[in-house]
């Protein structure tokens, strides 16, 4: 696990993040910790598709595209370039979703996780731990007790999201990292070609 945390601190350093930012999000208070969380993978996104187009001169200008635009939105892209996996960009569409739900009307500021998971039927349960819990494993001991994946996630939503987001940004620094190693090998490559 400090593995990931490692790559999750270099991706706050290349998005020039204060140091912490992302360990700090789980003190936030529901709204603010989704509110911020997307942000973050806004941001995060925008740099990796810029790495991935190998056009770091326009990365602000895909910072204007959507998140979660079914069609053409960043984590579709990031998707068709397979710089995520299906389940990171299932979790990054429904966070993308869940802060739009929250931020388009102010009085959702009070929002909590409990009030949420409590008004949500049995199959929109089942999809919530399915996308907010996927970076958790199917049972794990928590506070000294053996819980599954799903009580895990619904008495701890907060933290299962914050794992798991972890987890996507790790996967998303180290593509950024793989496409640098690649853009240097194949400039040393064109170095060999006319030197040699």
């Amino acid at each position: 696990m400090s593995d990931i945390f490692k790559d999750v601190s270099d991706f706050e350093l290349r998005l020039g993040l204060p140091n912490g930012f992302y360990k700090n999000l789980i003190q936030e208070d529901d709204w603010s910790f989704i509110t911020k969380l997307s942000a973050l993978f806004e941001a995060a996104s925008t740099h990796l598709l810029s790495v991935r187009f190998r056009a770091p001169e326009v990365e602000s200008e895909l910072a204007f595209l959507e998140q979660a635009n079914p069609r053409n939105g960043k984590i579709v892209l990031l998707a068709k370039m397979d710089a995520i996996y299906k389940e990171q960009a299932n979790f990054l569409t429904k966070l993308a979703n869940l802060r739009n739900q929250l931020a388009h009307k102010i009085e959702n500021v009070n929002f909590n996780f409990n009030d949420y998971i409590f008004n949500l039927d049995k199959n929109q349960v089942t999809a919530f731990v399915a996308w907010a819990g996927h970076g958790v494993v199917d049972k794990t001991e928590f506070n000294g007790k053996m819980l599954t994946r799903h009580d895990l996630v619904t008495s701890n939503p907060k933290m299962s999201i914050w794992v798991t987001a972890a987890e996507v940004l790790a996967c998303m620094n180290l593509d950024v990292q793989g496409m640098e190693v690649k853009v240097k090998m194949e400039a040393f490559g064109w170095y060999q070609s006319i030197t040699s």
